[in-house]
């Protein structure tokens, strides 16, 4: 066995016993993460259903999300590291596009805009217990990317609320990728609603919300206390831009959210 042989085996066994000694403390914080997710969000509830019941109290109900996004985030041990808050746009529609490697993503994003925003999700987040709320109250927007017509009508909803003149937020991936930071395929929904409606898009990077909770079982995958890092790029105009320019728009955000993921592993 050559030197190199032995050195990538030796980083083997070091992972392994690594991911060994340091599993039964990713396992007791994911139970303590759950376990205090389903309390805190049972506490906020009623406040939540109150609020989420009228749509003249949805801006209330928003800022109700945001203190209750941070009760859960600092609970938790996870702490915001924000770069680029000079980037934020102010009173006005824009696109808010962040990658998406963890169920953690949408907390940091409340907890930094304070504009009320709109969020979108995929459909079977109506069948999720409880946090459905925040999507079948018709504060949020459900996109069924398996029925042509709900989508072309989720579409709608979205020019509406733009015309409202609320910023929107679409993690353009759709889900989170099993190989995460690693960004998965984008959907051109996000670019497209941004060109048709001649908004400014917001790129924003989520780098180590992968490292605080990993999509996996409760026995697999990265969970610890730590920080959230978000970066905020500087906006990308549409200005200008038609539906032939998509393709490159959609590659051009891609590009802006990968940067400092490659820069940070590699990726």
């Amino acid at each position: 066995m050559d030197d190199s042989s032995i050195l990538v085996s030796l980083n083997l066994i070091s992972i392994f016993i690594m991911n060994f000694i340091l599993f039964p403390f990713k396992l007791i914080y994911k139970i303590y993460f759950l376990l205090y997710f389903v309390l805190t969000l049972i506490l906020f509830y009623p406040l939540f259903y109150f609020f989420l019941a009228k749509k003249e109290r949805f801006p209330t109900a928003f800022k109700i999300i945001r203190v209750y996004a941070k009760v859960w985030l600092y609970g938790s041990g996870i702490y915001l590291r924000v770069k680029g808050r000079e980037n934020i746009l102010r009173d006005q529609p824009f696109l808010i596009c962040s990658n998406h490697t963890s169920f953690l993503d949408p907390a940091p994003l409340y907890a930094i805009f304070d504009q009320h925003f709109v969020f979108t999700g995929k459909k079977e987040i109506e069948k999720w217990p409880l946090f459905h709320i925040f999507y079948t109250s018709g504060m949020n927007i459900l996109v069924d990317r398996h029925n042509r017509l709900g989508a072309l009508k989720s579409f709608k909803t979205m020019m509406d609320v733009v015309k409202e003149g609320h910023p929107l937020v679409i993690l353009p991936e759709g889900t989170i990728p099993k190989n995460a930071p690693k960004l998965g395929e984008f959907k051109s929904g996000a670019v497209s609603i941004a060109i048709q409606m001649g908004i400014p898009i917001l790129p924003v990077t989520q780098t180590t919300n992968w490292k605080r909770l990993q999509r996996s079982s409760l026995f697999k995958g990265n969970a610890s206390p730590g920080v959230a890092e978000v970066i905020i790029h500087p906006p990308i105009s549409t200005e200008g831009l038609t539906k032939q320019d998509t393709e490159a728009l959609q590659e051009k955000l891609k590009e802006v959210i990968n940067q400092p993921l490659k820069q940070k592993y590699g990726v």
